[in-house]
């Protein structure tokens, strides 16, 4: 997994613009994870909901246009506590939620970790896979790791611009 990371990073760190970034991220976790769902949700912090910006194994044409609030569904619940979550059942919980446009319904397995950077909550990273079962600790720590490294590209992308730009384009289509 250290060296999946070590070239998930340096691929990242490489990307011509912050959605390029996430493309790499949300496929080159599916395969390292063997997981049939990868899902990046950026918080928009104008309106304070998470708008899914990129995913692998979902219905495409929702990409950046479902959003969830900032509390809601079990994407809110990672981000309100700031720490992973992992769940056998997902659709068990009380906080789930499903969106119908997502074509999230087979998929059982949830673990969500928070996009952390200085202290505040960017976005969720969620993984999930029909099967159920929990992830294992080497599976949470290397998403972690991985979201450790997403933030710092966002947190840049935001800091320079580019991420408002990327947005602003977004919504035009």
């Amino acid at each position: 997994m250290l060296d999946v990371l070590r070239r998930v990073t340096q691929e990242v760190h490489a990307a011509k613009d912050l959605a390029s970034a996430l493309d790499i991220i949300v496929e080159r976790v599916e395969t390292a994870m063997s997981t049939e769902v990868v899902s990046i949700y950026l918080l928009d912090t104008e309106r304070l909901e998470f708008v899914l910006r990129a995913n692998r194994g979902l219905n495409q044409e929702a990409v950046g246009k479902v959003s969830l609030a900032f509390d809601e569904g079990l994407v809110g619940l990672v981000a309100q506590r700031a720490e992973p979550i992992n769940l056998k059942d997902a659709a068990a919980h009380p906080q789930f939620k499903s969106v119908e446009t997502l074509g999230e319904e087979p998929y059982n397995t949830f673990l969500g970790v928070p996009i952390i950077h200085q202290r505040k909550v960017l976005g969720v990273i969620v993984v999930q896979q029909k099967r159920r079962r929990r992830f294992d600790e080497a599976e949470e720590a290397f998403l972690i790791t991985l979201s450790a490294q997403l933030a710092g590209v966002i947190a840049h992308a935001r800091a320079t611009g580019s991420f408002l730009a990327e947005v602003e384009q977004a919504k035009a289509t």
